[in-house]
């Protein structure tokens, strides 16, 4: 599987996520690594508590250096134009995390809308948290 130019994000999560060493994790970034295709990601992981804005944008943070892991990506399935994608962390580290973005592939730099699942170490689904995104190109199984 090869990702091109693809970039999620979280807006400012309220209740953060414990997602790396019990750290909340108050955003989430997922991008490709190289302009060129490849099939890893990095995930940035920042733990910065924010006050926000009348609009829920975030204002003024402490500062502290976010997390940042890499991860190959792994299609799981696909059905209906959607994508599951697993994260597979360095050296088997990391939370488990699925990827499941819709659609599969734009025209262009549209949106893309995506759903970070989070499972906790039994298995169960602990977060589902909306990402959003752009991407020049698409990603291709």
């Amino acid at each position: 599987m090869k990702i091109k130019n693809l970039r999620l994000e979280t807006g400012y999560l309220v209740e953060p996520i414990p997602l790396q060493r019990g750290i909340g994790t108050h955003q989430i970034q997922i991008a490709s690594i190289d302009a060129e295709e490849t099939s890893r990601v990095e995930i940035s992981l920042d733990p910065n508590r924010c006050t926000v804005d009348s609009f829920g944008e975030a204002k003024a943070c402490t500062k502290v250096a976010p997390i940042h892991l890499q991860a190959d990506v792994e299609l799981l399935e696909e059905c209906d134009g959607k994508q599951l994608l697993a994260l597979k962390f360095e050296g088997g580290n990391g939370p488990a995390v699925r990827i499941a973005l819709l659609p599969l592939c734009g025209k262009g730099n549209e949106a893309i809308v995506a759903r970070l699942l989070i499972f906790g170490e039994s298995g169960e689904l602990k977060a589902i948290v909306p990402m959003q995104g752009t991407s020049a190109g698409c990603v291709v199984a």
